[in-house]
C-alpha cells in the first residue's frame, strides 16, 4: 500500500492519529514544532519520516491527503494551504475560530473538488447511532429537553477557549439527536478566571422549534470529572 497521507500534528490527540496511520502502511510523513514530540516518536515508530517544512508536505506530489491535529488557533490557516495545494483534509474540530473562515474552507474545498472532514468521531460511536434509532422509533417519546456537561480539571488553553475546545462534539451530538434541526437561536456566557479573554467556563443555551431545548455546561476548572449528555422526554 502506498504511503500518501501525512499528518501534521503528532501531539496529545495526534499521536492517535499517528499510531493509527502507520499501523495501516499509509503514512507518509510527520510535521509536528516540537522538538520534544519528534525526538519522542522514532522510539516507537523507528521508521517514521519526520520533516521540518510545511513545503515538505505542500509541495510534494506523492501526498494526496493530509490529518491536521495541531492546536485550533492553527487549523485555519493550515487547511487553507493545504487545500490550495490539492490536499484533501482530515481536521480536528473545531474547522476554525470563525464562522466566515470556516464557510471559506468549505468554499474552497467545493472549488478544488477536495474533500474537507471534521473529526466528529462520535458521529460513528455505537451508543450514538443507537441512541438515534431508539428515537426515531418513537420507544421513548418526543424529545423536549438535552443538556450536556463537560467538566473536568483539565489542560488550561491559552489559544482557544473552553468552549471551542468541549464543545464542538456536543453541539454535534445535540444536532444529531434533533435530526439535524438549526437551531432558532443560541445564548452564550462565560468567564475568564485564569487567562484573560479566554473562557474557562461557559453555559449555552439552544433553543429549536417545538420548544424544544437545550443547554451545555462547559468547565476545565471542575474538580470533579464528568462527562454526559441527557434526555428529557415528554
Amino acid at each position: 500500500m502506498s504511503k500518501y497521507i501525512a499528518l501534521i500534528g503528532a501531539g496529545n490527540w495526534g499521536k492517535n492519529y499517528l499510531r493509527n496511520l502507520y499501523d495501516m502502511g499509509v503514512l507518509h510523513c510527520v510535521l509536528d514544532k516540537s522538538k520534544d514530540i519528534i525526538k519522542a516518536r522514532p522510539r516507537v515508530y523507528p521508521d517514521i519520516n519526520c520533516v521540518d517544512d510545511e513545503d515538505d508536505i505542500l509541495k510534494n506530489r506523492e501526498i494526496k491527503a493530509v490529518v491536521i491535529a495541531a492546536p485550533a488557533h492553527l487549523h485555519y490557516g493550515m487547511t487553507k494551504k493545504c487545500l490550495l495545494a490539492g490536499k484533501h483534509i482530515l481536521v480536528e474540530k473545531p474547522l476554525a475560530l470563525e464562522y466566515g473562515d470556516g464557510k471559506e474552507l468549505v468554499d474552497i474545498a467545493e472549488r478544488k473538488k477536495r474533500i474537507l472532514m471534521v473529526g466528529y468521531i462520535l458521529h460513528n460511536h455505537y451508543a450514538v447511532r443507537r441512541l438515534r434509532e431508539i428515537i426515531d422509533s418513537g420507544e421513548i417519546g418526543d424529545i423536549r429537553y438535552i443538556y450536556s456537561n463537560r467538566l473536568n480539571l483539565g489542560i488550561l488553553r491559552a489559544n482557544e477557549n473552553v468552549l471551542w475546545s468541549f464543545a464542538p462534539h456536543d453541539i454535534s451530538l445535540i444536532l444529531i439527536l434533533m435530526d439535524n434541526q438549526e437551531p432558532l437561536y443560541v445564548n452564550a456566557f462565560g468567564e475568564s478566571y485564569i487567562t484573560g479573554g479566554v473562557y474557562d467556563t461557559t453555559v449555552t443555551e439552544l433553543g429549536f422549534r417545538k420548544r424544544l431545548k437545550s443547554h451545555i455546561f462547559l468547565s476545565w476548572l471542575h474538580p470533579y470529572k464528568g462527562t454526559e449528555i441527557c434526555n428529557h422526554r415528554q
